[in-house]
């Protein structure tokens, strides 16, 4: 099973510096001195044995300072060696020289910290830092410009995951500002602000919920923004002051026709009402479906884990025995689906959409439900392009889109690589320790026309067992 994780390497200036110097010098230090050493411990004994104490002594400290230049910066070069930030649900581990300091304890549990925190400079984004105030010892400062933007965002999100209620209210701010996203080094605060509005108040004039918002009732309370674009969002909320939920936003603009729009809300909440009402291991449990203020919503069950396009993100490419170990588990959900009563077609099947929980299983945690909504209101297609099918697009979708988004699914879990839209896909050719008989299911899955295709999850999951099987015992 893939470790869950965030990684990434520490950016530092001084440490780049001080690396190139030791490479460069490593003649000095790497040879020369350790051969003087020697030279010196032979002369010492020399000197000593001739009955020359003042002399050997005199030779004994050239010995010294030569020892300590030599093992001293093959010391520093193994811990500069170590430069990767590790984060995970028990704590972070930092490299033992970050920035211009040094951390004999490089490991902080979360145990021990009593909150995380961040003090945004004021007209440099770069030269801002995080805090970690720890219950004992002292607060331990990450300066954003040794961990560098992707590592920052992860790090938050991954904070609000698996630790909420360590996070101070300056973090939510600080990572407004990293999605606004900063122009240049000397951009300032009233620039940043002056970006937001013109994202923002654009001519859908489609305002995502602020951090603090409450809704029905007072009952969910929108923690922080997981993601938004377009005429959507999804929040991350707490309910009832506890539990967290995932809350996915979809609005549709007041232009347009008013029987489009009536039309896509009675298909938003007959498909809200179906989704409601599954009951399997490998769907989020949707929980609640409500219109307030002009915009509908669907609260889901909060999945700890994370998704499968991080995981790639994070580790490269997966195992070809993960990925099948979790296609068959999709599968098995995908086909519940499927073959109800009155069939459901997932529409949004990706990576983004499929996450893996601490417990080593995956869970499907969204729909294309509001996608659809949206898409019928405004008459334009929204969704990822690369995992959408021919027919998909044309409006037309069926349980063999679901199929085609599948198999893109698998091409970019075995290749890191996104598929290229409305083609088929063909992980050897970028990954040759594909199998063949794994990267021709990946193509039929994802053929142009859907009768090349797998006509049902059904037929295409005793392949996949057996290719798991083989895995297993090679």
């Amino acid at each position: 099973m893939a470790e869950l994780v965030v990684r990434s390497q520490c950016n530092s200036s001084l440490r780049q510096v001080t690396d190139t110097v030791l490479n460069l010098t490593f003649p000095l230090w790497g040879v020369a001195a350790p051969l003087f050493t020697i030279g010196l411990a032979i002369a010492t004994i020399g000197y000593a044995q001739a009955g020359h104490p003042d002399k050997a002594t005199e030779y004994l400290a050239y010995l010294a300072v030569c020892f300590c230049v030599s093992f001293g910066s093959l010391l520093l070069k193994r811990a500069l060696a170590k430069d990767i930030m590790i984060v995970d649900r028990e704590g972070i581990k930092l490299p033992k020289l970050l920035g211009t300091t040094i951390n004999l304890r490089p490991y902080i549990s979360w145990q021990n910290v009593q909150s995380i925190e961040a003090t945004m400079h004021s007209t440099n984004a770069s030269r801002s830092y995080l805090t970690l105030r720890r219950k004992k010892g002292r607060p331990v400062q990450l300066s954003t410009a040794d961990l560098g933007k992707d590592f920052i965002e992860q790090f938050l999100l991954a904070s609000n995951m698996w630790v909420p209620q360590l996070c101070d209210e300056s973090l939510t701010q600080f990572q407004n500002v990293l999605r606004i996203g900063a122009k240049g080094e000397d951009q300032t605060y009233t620039e940043l602000w002056e970006d937001e509005l013109g994202r923002r108040f654009c001519p859908t004039s489609y305002i995502p919920l602020e951090v603090g918002r409450v809704l029905r009732d007072s009952t969910i309370k929108v923690m922080s923004h997981l993601a938004s674009g377009g005429l959507s969002a999804i929040y991350l909320c707490q309910q009832d002051g506890k539990k967290l939920v995932v809350l996915k936003e979809a609005t549709i603009p007041e232009s347009g026709a008013e029987s489009i729009k009536e039309k896509a809300r009675e298909m938003f909440e007959r498909e809200a009402n179906l989704l409601m009402k599954l009951n399997n291991p490998g769907i989020v449990h949707v929980l609640d479906c409500f219109t307030e203020g002009g915009r509908n919503y669907l609260l889901l069950d909060y999945v700890n884990g994370i998704d499968l396009r991080q995981l790639v993100k994070q580790n490269g490419p997966q195992s070809e025995a993960n990925v099948l170990e979790w296609s068959i588990q999709i599968a098995n959900s995908v086909k519940y689906l499927h073959e109800r009563e009155q069939p459901i077609i997932h529409r949004d099947l990706t990576p983004d959409n499929i996450v893996l929980r601490n417990d080593g299983q995956v869970i499907i945690v969204d729909f294309g439900a509001a996608n659809e909504f949206i898409g019928n209101a405004t008459g334009t297609f929204v969704g990822k392009h690369s995992f959408i099918a021919p027919e998909q697009f044309r409006g037309k979708a069926t349980t063999q889109s679901d199929i085609y988004a599948f198999g893109c699914t698998l091409f970019f879990l075995l290749t890191g690589i996104e598929p290229e839209a409305l083609s088929p896909s063909n992980p050897k050719e970028h990954m040759s320790s594909v199998s063949d008989e794994l990267s021709e299911l990946v193509q039929s899955c994802t053929q142009s026309e859907s009768s090349d295709r797998y006509q049902s999850v059904a037929q295409l999951l005793p392949v996949l067992r057996r290719l798991a099987a083989q895995t297993m015992v090679v």
